[in-house]
């Protein structure tokens, strides 16, 4: 009999599930479950990344400073110091978890949100608690009204995933001035970049207003850079400080780094990629109500689509494997009767289009 037992709360934890792949396709595979840039990295990424390639035989920067600086530069943001690198926004979620709650705290979020939050709040012992959201949308007075003295973490995505929704940024402002002083704030914007530059700004100077207040953003998205694992948060100087101490010191890697400061400086590529999220995601949206699957505006690079029962948008999933389209079912999020679909390329985007107009006919 094995003796060795993991901690009680590691043992009840249960992980995080994927969008995954498509095994046994028979053609090519439309990868629409992981809201993906279908353009994959900038060119200038991957040429960035390529160069560096032959000296992986040396540690990193321990500093990431240019990695910090470009992102400073690109972001608008004054302190370089107050901007910290990781493997993934995964991993700012999990380190930001450990230095401030464990056993006997609690780590809030909304009923839909990412379930990267509960996995991290039970790995460290702490006790994920959520509040309720009013048509997939999370409400500043049902946040407020979850928060209690044990409430040590706030994580809130904003636009949301897998919703699509979110808060304006004078109803962030009002949870930020609303929130007692011992909850750290983390407005994760995965994907504030399809939004565009002003909310951007916004979101940054969301974090200068308060000193409880992060801001957590990823590579993974509009960047194109998910198998890179790179990520980057603005916060102040003094919770800088603590996450610095317990990162690891060379938690990205030259490859991510390297591509990550070609990518901040592509502004073509970046508004090429938004452009086309926005003008697909407007046809996407109007063709699936048009077919009578209900789909609300989504702020972010995917859509979420209404079946009516969890039979059909079960049924639904597998037509759309069965012609080699990978979307993503969200049951696990609490909304077993909804498909989420990344908005990808003009032609999977169609292919994705015809075969639900098909199934839709039959069902």
């Amino acid at each position: 009999m094995n003796t060795i037992q993991p901690l009680p709360h590691i043992a009840a934890t249960k992980p995080y599930v994927p969008g995954g792949k498509l095994h046994g396709a028979k053609g090519p595979v439309a990868m629409l479950a992981s809201n993906e840039n279908p353009f994959g990295p900038s060119p200038r990424a991957i040429e960035a990344a390529r160069a560096v390639i032959g000296a992986s035989h040396v540690y990193p920067d321990p500093d990431y400073g240019a990695l910090r600086s470009a992102i400073a530069a690109a972001k608008g943001i004054a302190d370089v110091s107050r901007v910290v690198q990781a493997a993934g926004s995964d991993e700012l979620i999990h380190l930001l978890t450990q230095c401030y709650a464990g056993p006997g705290d609690e780590v809030l979020f909304t009923e839909h949100a990412f379930s990267m939050y509960r996995v991290s709040a039970g790995a460290h012992g702490a006790t994920p608690v959520t509040a309720p959201e009013t048509d997939m949308t999370a409400g500043v007075n049902a946040i407020l009204g979850s928060v209690t003295a044990r409430t040590k973490i706030l994580f809130l995505a904003n636009p949301n995933n897998p919703t699509g929704t979110m808060l304006s940024i004078a109803e962030l402002q009002s949870l930020q001035d609303a929130l007692p002083p011992h909850v750290l704030f983390v407005v994760d914007g995965a994907y504030s970049e399809y939004l565009g530059p002003a909310y951007e700004a916004e979101l940054r100077d969301l974090v200068d207003r308060r000193d409880n207040t992060v801001m957590i953003r990823t590579f993974s998205k509009i960047y194109g850079l998910a198998a890179m694992r790179l990520g980057w948060a603005y916060m102040p100087a003094a919770i800088a400080q603590i996450y610095q101490r317990i990162r690891g010191p060379f938690n990205v890697s030259s490859m991510a780094a390297a591509a990550g400061i070609a990518s901040v400086g592509d502004e073509e590529f970046l508004t090429m990629s938004r452009d086309h999220n926005t003008k697909w995601r407007a046809i996407m949206t109007d063709a699936l109500n048009a077919m009578g699957l209900s789909t609300p505006v989504s702020h972010a690079n995917f859509i979420v689509s209404e079946f009516g029962t969890a039979e059909r948008a079960a049924a639904a999933n597998q037509h759309l494997k069965d012609n080699d389209i990978l979307v993503r079912a969200i049951g696990g999020y609490g909304l077993p009767t909804k498909l989420r679909t990344s908005v990808g390329s003009a032609e999977d985007n169609q292919r994705f289009l015809d075969a639900l107009k098909a199934f839709t006919a039959r069902r």
